[in-house]
């Protein structure tokens, strides 16, 4: 276990790094850095296979019979499992006031497991990780990787990805029931929020000259308003931000 825990602190060490010293920053995020794209196109393309032959399909059966309670409890449970380590990250971030509402929404909801909200605070969402707070740091996103079956990301995001993982405050449960409770609710997880987002996502998959660049755009449209905490001024980032989300569950 110990060097399984070492081997992944070099990782991250070594995708910080590469992100660091990279051409592309947080600061210039529409000038997408992308130096692999026949590759992303490609696996891009499969990932889209998926999603119409399997994730779209089961989605459409599951927003038939489930009803509109349900899904959005669902949601809810969904955002305040994440909401210990949105604290954490708002914290790094400088964000105190974020950071106590994170934990008071926690310890309220904790007695619905996050299923109906307590607080009455249904505007909140949580939202930071280690990739926004690395991004707040002035580290570079990297250059721009899309990812079989989990979508796209960058150098950076796969840093964040195994930070959160390794410093998640869930992981007090025991990391073997952390491992149990995200392989169990990510399918149902993947299928809700495809669900929840369906129109979003179909416009963008269905209307789009070219849907691997408007996809692609629209990711670091929304990078740039998380790290900054303000919406992008290009056209549909509101609208569309949460289609990638829903399609690429990574991102959550």
């Amino acid at each position: 276990m110990q060097f399984s825990l070492l081997k992944k602190i070099l990782i991250l060490l070594s995708l910080v790094f590469f992100s660091s010293c990279s051409l592309n920053n947080t600061n210039n995020l529409s000038n997408a850095w992308d130096p692999i794209e026949p590759v992303n196109r490609t696996v891009f393309s499969f990932n889209m296979f998926v999603d119409t032959y399997t994730l779209e399909p089961i989605a459409k059966a599951y927003d038939y019979v489930m009803p509109e309670f349900a899904t959005n409890a669902l949601s809810n449970h969904f955002d305040w499992i994440k909401t210990p380590l949105s604290a954490l990250n708002s914290l790094l971030q400088g964000k105190g006031d974020e950071a106590f509402d994170s934990i008071t929404n926690f310890s309220v909801n904790i007695l619905t497991l996050g299923f109906y909200d307590l607080t009455g605070n249904k505007g909140i969402k949580v939202a930071e990780d280690f990739d926004q707070t690395l991004g707040v740091y002035k580290i570079g996103t990297g250059p721009y990787i899309m990812i079989p079956f989990l979508g796209p990301s960058t150098f950076r995001g796969m840093a964040g990805t195994i930070l959160d993982g390794l410093v998640d405050p869930l992981n007090l449960l025991g990391t073997e029931r952390v491992v149990r409770l995200n392989s169990t609710e990510l399918p149902i997880k993947a299928v809700n929020t495809r669900a929840e987002y369906m129109e979003q996502i179909n416009d963008l998959k269905y209307n789009s000259l070219d849907a691997y660049a408007v996809f692609r755009s629209v990711y670091f449209q929304k990078l740039q308003s998380d790290t900054n905490d303000v919406l992008s001024n290009d056209n549909n980032t509101d609208l569309n931000s949460g289609a990638v989300d829903a399609f690429f569950i990574q991102n959550q």
